[in-house]
């Protein structure tokens, strides 16, 4: 049985399948000119078993990574060093 970490304890969990129903980007503006584009990406979610929040509900631990792009003006983009 896997063992998640929650509050600073690790706990028993049980992995609990999903499917993805929606994973969006979110995107930055920043003031010199470049934009970011960054989305989670979830690759596993743990039932922490016999826990529960101040709602009744169960708590979940949810492993995932944060996807990032940037798109930054010629300006601000480091210059190739010339090959002799």
């Amino acid at each position: 049985m896997p063992k998640v970490p929650f509050q600073g304890q690790e706990f028993d969990a049980t992995e609990v399948d999903f499917q993805i129903r929606k994973e969006d980007w979110n995107e930055y503006q920043l003031m010199d000119g470049s934009a970011i584009k960054m989305k989670l990406v979830v690759s596993d979610i743990f039932k922490v078993l016999d826990k529960y929040d101040d709602e009744n509900n169960p708590i979940y631990v949810v492993k995932s990574k944060n996807v990032v792009t940037v798109r930054s003006p010629d300006n601000l983009k480091k210059k190739p060093k010339i090959q002799p």
